[in-house]
């Protein structure tokens, strides 16, 4: 996938380039990309050296919801109904946040 493309009928509500934190070993790395909230889904977009990759990419009736844990940076997470989480951190947090809301998706 070369970018990021939205599907025919679907609206943008808001990007932002954060960063997803992954599982690796016992610990977690962020890996930095761009967040796309709309009125269908949210994704996660990764493109490095030139080629993209999609990180998450969830229907919004397959999201439980999500919740924000605020310290010295403010995470949110997007929790899945088959139980996956995804975090996300970035300047755009408190965006994300009311992008989800627009797009229906509940704080938990």
């Amino acid at each position: 996938m070369a970018k990021f493309e939205l599907n025919p009928g679907e609206t943008l509500i808001g990007k932002g380039q954060m960063a997803i934190h992954q599982r690796q070993y016992l610990n977690t790395r962020p890996i930095s990309g761009h967040i796309y909230v709309t009125d269908q889904r949210a994704c996660f977009y990764v493109t490095l050296l030139g080629m993209g990759t999609m990180e998450m990419d969830l229907p919004l009736g397959e999201i439980k919801g999500f919740s924000v844990k605020k310290g010295l940076i403010t995470s949110v997470t997007i929790h899945s109904k088959a139980g996956e989480t995804f975090v996300f951190t970035g300047f755009p947090s408190k965006k994300l946040q009311d992008w989800l809301r627009q797009a229906g998706v509940r704080e938990l």
